[in-house]
């Protein structure tokens, strides 16, 4: 071969090599010996062989497909325990006998079992709320405090995150400064509206990317229990 003949650096472009090498998977199988002449430089500094800087790289896939693992499994260990909590609130509240049963197990339930600082349920009422066993949770359908929960009703949709300061009030009152986040679910009680309310000291436990699927599982649970109870006292 003459010089004519010879490749010089410059006749070929670093874009033309990842096209040769991409094409030619096996070009390192036929010229092993290139996997240790070689050499890549590290983003820590140094200089390593291309056999190390594989090895190294397969190392790091290693660590995160590992803490991707960890995470699903810690996700699973969750769910598994959520499931078991919902099916000891859903025994409890079949075990109710009255509405007063119900909102006392969710209170307790709700706060020993699932965390949760502060809980409240509203019910809409279009007549009197004479003969409803717990009379402060009862808005008519021209109370003001509606007002502030109108996208929520409308929607049936749960909202979760900070609530305003008037929702805060209207759902828990004295302890309002303390709720930082919350959850907001939508009742349909047979043909009455109504809303749970759970509320948590920490910022982080309610946010409007959460999933969903367990409160709203939560929200149908409670509900129909609660419609079953007033249909049995009517």
């Amino acid at each position: 071969m003459n010089e004519q003949q010879k490749i010089t650096k410059t006749d070929l472009t670093a874009e033309q090599v990842r096209e040769y090498l991409l094409a030619s998977p096996d070009f390192f199988n036929q010229y092993p010996e290139l996997l240790d002449d070689i050499q890549v430089t590290e983003q820590r500094g140094g200089v390593v062989s291309l056999t190390m800087r594989q090895l190294a790289v397969l190392r790091e896939k290693n660590e995160k497909s590992q803490k991707q693992l960890e995470g699903l499994l810690a996700i699973a260990r969750e769910n598994d325990a959520l499931f078991g909590r919902m099916q000891q609130l859903t025994t409890a509240l079949i075990d109710a006998r009255c509405v007063e049963d119900v909102f006392a197990t969710l209170d307790d339930t709700l706060r020993e079992c699932f965390g949760a600082d502060f809980f409240a349920i509203r019910l809409v009422h279009a007549g009197s709320e004479e003969g409803f066993p717990i009379s402060d949770v009862v808005w008519q359908k021209d109370d003001s405090q509606l007002e502030h929960f109108k996208r929520v009703l409308e929607s049936q949709k749960i909202k979760c995150g900070l609530p305003t300061h008037a929702q805060a009030e209207a759902l828990f009152n004295e302890q309002a400064d303390d709720v930082k986040s919350a959850a907001l679910i939508p009742l349909k009680i047979g043909q009455q509206g109504g809303l749970l309310a759970i509320g948590s000291k920490d910022t982080d436990r309610f946010h409007p990317t959460m999933g969903t699927l367990f409160l709203a599982h939560l929200g149908e649970l409670v509900a129909k229990r609660l419609n079953s109870l007033q249909e049995i006292k009517q």
